[in-house]
């Protein structure tokens, strides 16, 4: 590989990982500060800013970017025309977001923060200068600008915690950051390439034609993360929401690792798909296994000191919150077996199967959801989270074109598995089922076991990049 694509690399995972570390720590303190009932307000207005989100990208970004790899000479205009896209789609999803919080006839707090939070969608420029450094293989210059954001964004809290602010005013200040970053973001790219000040009727169209579907496919993606959390404020109020919240963050930030993974490994995948697909498949069945192997240890992990972890970490009021982290840490091990098999059928370009299953999922959840919620709260909305993946993951096994992948995941992820339920009996047969120590044994017995039925093995990573494709520097 070049020098130049490994720097790439290394700067997006680093400058990835400081952003959600930061991000993390900005949440802890948010919960901290808000407690429980507000910290849910702010929890259910960034979950719905997160669905309208949608509507200011509709999928451009990766289409974008293809286009400005691929005609570097015409940067100023498709950078012009995606300008004023964002700009009119911001606005009108901003409309949007406003008109169906008064239709929920939210309270004036909730509202309020509802529109600051929609009033930063028009200004969102880091969607032109994230795609022009990514096809410049200059990602460093993006997250240089949102580590900067993101860690004045913490001080900003920090203050508002020192004077005792509400979370209106937390979300004043994230408009008055956003707006200062969104221009600096815009500055960065017209300091090096500039922008037309016209946009082309004929390419606004094709990035929206092309953006479409990887955009709905988001959209869906985004349901299911984030429905739950709004169907949880409606039916069970802010208290809950917020404790829920807090164990959506905590499993979240261990979802980094799979992202992590996938940014190395996507290259290879698609690298190899046409040129040589012993390796391809070789290359994906160790991402399901080392994934595997992975997400098992954090659920274990998780199952087992979830109250703790709830009460350390945000704080006593969010302790209650634990089951639900426990059905939440074992939907992650399905969503990071989920990073492997999506990016394989996103290379094999089966857009419209993602997107019927997706559907599937995403119906269940908020079935279930609407079924479990009222009982059983925020567990039974993580409950309704698991079981729409595992539902949306057995579905794969339905269709013939998908169905060798699933069965390779399965068989590679076997070992993984079969070593955590074993470990987990053993060590409730023994001891308690809760408890630092009994953790500390129970994974330590993992690992072993996981080693001895073949899970890890040091020759596979040797395998992986013994063909890795060198790229021309």
């Amino acid at each position: 590989m070049s020098r130049q694509l490994l720097r790439n690399s290394f700067s997006g995972l680093s400058g990835m990982a400081l952003h959600k570390l930061v991000h993390l720590v900005t949440m802890i303190v948010l919960a901290r500060m808000l407690g429980a009932e507000q910290f849910g307000i702010y929890a259910f207005v960034g979950a719905m800013v997160f669905f309208f989100g949608f509507l200011t990208d509709l999928g451009m970004e990766r289409v974008l970017t293809r286009e400005l790899s691929a005609k570097p000479h015409e940067a100023r205009v498709l950078l012009g025309t995606a300008l004023w896209l964002r700009l009119g789609l911001g606005f009108l999803a901003a409309g949007i977001g406003a008109l169906v919080g008064w239709v929920l006839a939210l309270d004036r707090v909730t509202f309020v923060c509802l529109v600051l939070a929609l009033a930063t969608l028009p200004f969102g420029f880091d969607l032109l200068a994230r795609a022009y450094f990514q096809s410049r293989l200059e990602i460093r210059h993006y997250y240089r600008i949102t580590l900067a954001g993101s860690a004045t964004f913490l001080l900003l809290v920090g203050l508002c915690w020192w004077w005792q602010g509400s979370v209106v005013a937390v979300f004043a200040l994230g408009l008055a950051n956003a707006l200062l970053f969104s221009a600096l973001f815009l500055r960065a790219v017209l300091l090096r390439v500039g922008i037309s000040p016209f946009a082309e009727l004929g390419r606004a169209r094709s990035l929206l034609r092309e953006g479409f579907q990887i955009g709905l496919l988001a959209l869906l993606f985004m349901t299911a993360l984030r429905v739950d959390q709004i169907l949880l404020f409606q039916l069970r109020g802010a208290e809950e929401a917020g404790q829920y919240a807090a164990a959506v963050r905590l499993t979240e930030a261990l979802g980094m690792f799979s992202e992590a993974v996938m940014l190395s490994l996507f290259p290879l995948l698609a690298a190899s798909h046409r040129s040589n697909p012993k390796a391809f498949r070789h290359r994906y069945q160790l991402g399901f296994r080392y994934l595997a192997a992975t997400g098992t240890l954090l659920a274990l992990a998780c199952s087992y000191l979830a109250p703790d972890l709830l009460q350390v970490v945000f704080g006593q009021k969010y302790a209650a919150a634990w089951p639900a982290a426990v059905f939440l840490s074992w939907n992650l091990l399905l969503s990071y077996l989920g990073a492997v098999y999506v990016n394989v059928f996103l290379i094999e370009c089966w857009y419209r199967l993602l997107l019927l299953v997706s559907a599937l999922s995403v119906a269940v959840n908020i079935a279930f959801n609407l079924l479990w919620i009222p009982a059983y709260g925020s567990a039974g909305a993580a409950a309704a989270t698991l079981l729409s993946s595992a539902v949306g993951f057995a579905s794969w096994f339905v269709f013939p074109a998908t169905r060798s992948v699933l069965v390779d995941c399965v068989r590679s992820s076997a070992p993984a598995i079969t070593a955590g339920v074993l470990s987990a009996c053993v060590g409730v047969a023994l001891l308690q089922w809760r408890g630092t120590h009994f953790a500390l044994l129970s994974l330590i017995l993992y690992v072993v076991l996981l080693v001895a039925v073949g899970g890890l093995a040091r020759s596979d990573l040797r395998r992986l990049y013994a063909s890795s494709p060198s790229v021309p520097g």
